[in-house]
């Protein structure tokens, strides 16, 4: 197993950023609760209430807007900040595809600007396993060598690539900065946005026709767990946060008590662009391949490595999802479950 002790010196400082978030508010929580790190800097646009403990700082600062490299610069040297989290990403499409390139794209380069400036031990990055991209020639587990193909025409799916590259040329240019990127599976939770989950609130589901794709579900809880292993250890390099177990797109519906509605291929395209631009679809036909291909994640290096080892697996997760979904998700999952 890699070092479990940081390079970074004794009780770090640690920036988070999309602390307005579950995974965020929740690590900056756990290091408030501790005694591991001196001081927490919360950056963000507005200070979230997580943000009002007693070693916790809130430092203001819009990543979409151009001078934003240099104000982070100032931040990480005035509070001497030893690592930055960087976990401000949109997890679901959105319209405004303008807005969300600025404060994923541009916001993280600014980031690795500041965070080269001013010199940090350590910089993890919140990663997606879509990046890998939904293909009929996927292998059936992914692992981290895998190329990024992400998916043709998704905003959303591109800029997720884009900001990986970006890291690793940032990786290559400061070896000496322990740079950890992780490459979530899909966060079924209520906690957590996400298409999947949208998809699957829904008492009748669209799918595409003739595809049954195998899908990984893990828990919000695993999935900070693993943000935390990566914040108080040294662990380099990508790393697949996955939960054990496959099941059946459809089988995920039947599981819920919802009801499918297989649409052709050719719909989703035809159709699908002005469902989604008068917000009655919740995936737009950018993202539908992964609803028609496998993308499965391999996660043994991040077991093998870090140590992470997921406490629910993806037939729990999925249960946990629909029991606080309300009475008759729970209802439905305890006759068909």
């Amino acid at each position: 197993m890699a070092s479990t002790t940081s390079k970074t010196r004794d009780n770090p400082v640690v920036a988070v950023t999309g602390a307005s978030e579950y995974l965020g508010r929740r690590l900056v929580e756990h290091l408030q609760a501790g005694t591991w790190a001196r001081r927490i800097c919360v950056v963000d646009v507005r200070e979230p209430p997580c943000s009002t403990g007693p070693r916790t700082r809130s430092c203001p600062v819009d990543l979409t807007q151009p001078e934003a490299g240099a104000e982070l610069a100032r931040v990480f040297r005035r509070n001497q900040v030893d690592i930055l989290v960087h976990l401000a990403f949109i997890s679901h499409p959105v319209h405004d595809t303008e807005y969300a390139h600025e404060l994923q794209v541009i916001g993280t380069l600014h980031l690795l600007n500041a965070a080269s400036a001013a010199r940090l031990g350590k910089v993890v990055l919140l990663g997606d396993s879509k990046s890998y991209g939904a293909r009929p020639d996927n292998p059936n587990f992914l692992d981290e060598q895998q190329p990024l193909r992400g998916v043709p025409h998704s905003p959303l799916v591109a800029d997720l690539v884009e900001v990986e590259q970006q890291f690793e040329r940032f990786a290559t240019r400061h070896p000496d900065t322990v740079c950890t990127v992780l490459r979530m599976g899909n966060i079924l939770s209520h906690e957590v946005d996400g298409f999947i989950p949208r998809l699957l609130r829904s008492a009748l589901v669209p799918t595409v026709l003739g595809y049954d794709p195998l899908m990984q579900f893990l828990h919000h809880e695993d999935a900070f767990q693993a943000i935390r292993l990566a914040v108080e250890g040294d662990f380099p390099g990508a790393f697949n946060i996955t939960s054990d177990g496959l099941l059946a797109l459809s089988t995920a519906i039947r599981l819920g008590g919802r009801l499918t509605l297989p649409l052709p291929y050719c719909l989703w395209q035809r159709a699908g662009s002005v469902m989604w631009a008068f917000q009655t679809l919740e995936v737009p036909p950018s993202l539908v391949d992964y609803l028609r291909f496998q993308f499965v994640a391999d996660g043994q290096r991040a077991q093998q490595l870090m140590g992470f080892r997921p406490t629910m697996n993806s037939k729990q997760t999925l249960a946990d999802f629909y029991r606080s979904s309300g009475p008759a998700a729970e209802a439905s999952w305890a006759t068909t479950g």
